[in-house]
């Protein structure tokens, strides 16, 4: 990207340009960990930020300033301050800082580009077709339990009986264990199972053929 016109710059920012030293430049250029990096950084920050806030409001100053010192560091080396044939070193710094802060508006417009791709996907994805009878077993469940709960709650059914038929037909135990368990004998136990497993399958057809 090109360096800005002088003119322009002036008028963009309220901060103070620095005067541009030489010397400071090649102690820089010789010397990318020479403690004068900070005299640098102090004198420039400032019109940097002022030229984000003004170009780039809604970018985070800071890591564009950091790019811009990291971009600088690798090219000073390479820099010849020669205004009259390049124009001058704030130019020239500017042009770099324009140059990632533009990249970073690049780059959130992707990011929001691809964000919003995979939101249109998600909304127009096909719905996932449930397995064959899924429904119809999952309607036959709820019956039985419904059923269960009915037959469960009838009134003329003796407490021991519910709770035999609870325990070898609903928790599947052993018919002898649920015979030692209640006092009874195993025939006793067999006979409850098989009538009140006959009066809950009535009562589960009568459901399912109201629902037909």
């Amino acid at each position: 990207m090109s360096a800005f016109n002088g003119e322009i710059w002036y008028n963009l920012l309220m901060a103070e340009i620095p005067k541009t030293s030489v010397s400071l430049l090649t102690v820089l250029a010789n010397d990318t960990a020479n403690a004068r990096w900070f005299e640098f950084y102090n004198a420039y920050e400032g019109p940097m930020r002022a030229f984000l806030a003004s170009k780039y409001p809604a970018l985070e100053a800071e890591d564009i300033v950091q790019e811009t010192m990291i971009a600088l560091v690798k090219r000073l080396p390479t820099y010849h301050y020669t205004p009259d044939e390049r124009g001058h070193f704030h130019n020239y710094l500017i042009g770099i800082l324009d140059h990632k802060a533009a990249d970073a508006v690049r780059r959130y417009k992707r990011q929001i580009r691809a964000t919003q791709a995979a939101q249109t996907a998600a909304e127009t994805a096909a719905p996932q077709e449930p397995p064959p009878y899924a429904e119809d077993e999952a309607w036959m469940n709820a019956a039985r339990e419904a059923a269960i709960d009915q037959l469960m709650a009838d009134d003329s059914l003796a407490p021991n009986t519910r709770m035999i038929f609870e325990h070898v037909v609903l928790l599947h135990e052993p018919p002898e264990t649920v015979a030692a368990t209640f006092g009874t004998t195993r025939n006793n136990v067999d006979q409850i199972k098989s009538r009140l497993t006959a009066r809950l399958n009535t009562i589960i057809e009568a459901m399912t053929k109201e629902n037909d």
